[in-house]
């Protein structure tokens, strides 16, 4: 349907706001009004919400684990309530704001394929060496004790499969369209990233004072993906750190029968926090060094809002 891209009254449009915006900046657009940004994150929410449960009642229906433990299915279907967050963000983005679809992705309006295969080399190379530290270290992990889940070969097949769509999920959520959101009524990229870090660690269900090393362990992530977003301008190196770390954790997890123990941990030990927060900074480090020596565009030339359509209905991409 046609619109017009003139600035609305209570817009978040700033005559500042010239030239090329960072990532954090692309839902504050000319035909976007402030309170659809924030009414925009909890239509995503609901509609998660939604379809969580439609996935989990299907899922229930055909199968449902033993209380305490977690199958492939079970892990499949967590998977699924996630990797919707994808479609809905970009929908939402698009349809409610009015933004120039793939901004969620980056400012070049797409995934960077090839920039993403280098940050997703990265990141399986730096969790295999802090996997390799930990069990030089002799660092406590969540293992079963008993050797390999019985379901092994199909929880790897779906966490090969699936895992990294979870992870990008989340990142397109919290990093993508929240950023942004928060970024919206925020200048400081600074304030942006720690916002969306403390939505990121309570939505979770970890809180400092049941568990800190968790806290920090999960908030610290947080951090360094929500810089990655900003100082990288996009989703690649946030997603790619995510699904490395998922994929690593859910295969390990299977061959020691901890699949429960991983999914559903509700603390950590302060070695093993300490080896993943630098894991995280590492990778961190390395990521940047990648995209300065890709030369990626970290501010966006593109218009923020979709073209009005001419002459009727027109085809968009989500």
């Amino acid at each position: 349907m046609p619109y017009d891209a003139t600035p609305r009254p209570g817009s978040t449009v700033d005559p500042r706001d010239a030239g090329p915006q960072p990532y954090h900046r692309l839902l504050r657009n000319p035909a976007t009004a402030g309170w659809t940004v924030a009414l925009g994150a909890f239509a995503i929410l609901a509609g998660w919400m939604f379809l969580s449960l439609v996935i989990q009642l299907i899922s229930f229906g055909i199968r449902k684990d033993p209380e305490g433990t977690i199958s492939w299915f079970g892990l499949l279907t967590t998977n699924l309530t996630l990797i919707v967050l994808i479609p809905l963000a970009m929908v939402v983005a698009a349809r409610l704001n009015h933004q120039t679809p793939g901004l969620l992705s980056s400012v070049v309006g797409r995934i960077r394929w090839r920039p993403m295969l280098w940050f997703g080399l990265a990141a399986v190379v730096v969790e295999l060496l802090m996997l390799g530290v930990i069990k030089v270290g002799g660092v406590q992990l969540l293992d079963g004790g008993d050797g390999a889940a019985a379901d092994a070969a199909g929880v790897i097949a779906v966490v090969l499969l699936t895992s990294s769509l979870q992870a990008a999920g989340e990142e397109y959520f919290f990093r993508g369209y929240l950023l942004q959101a928060v970024g919206s009524f925020v200048r400081s990229s600074v304030v942006a990233v720690v916002v969306t870090t403390v939505l990121f660690t309570m939505a979770h269900g970890v809180w400092p004072w049941e568990s800190p090393a968790l806290f920090l362990d999960r908030f610290a992530f947080g951090l360094v993906a929500g810089f990655l977003a900003v100082r990288t301008g996009g989703l690649e190196a946030s997603i790619a750190a995510h699904a490395a770390n998922n994929v690593v954790t859910f295969i390990y997890a299977a061959l020691t029968n901890s699949v429960s123990a991983s999914l559903n941990a509700s603390d950590a030990g302060w070695g093993l926090v300490a080896v993943d927060v630098s894991k995280f900074v590492l990778f961190g480090a390395v990521a940047v060094l990648l995209a300065r020596k890709q030369d990626l565009a970290t501010t966006c030339d593109l218009p923020l809002v979709q073209a009005p359509v001419v002459g009727g209905p027109g085809r968009r991409l989500v």
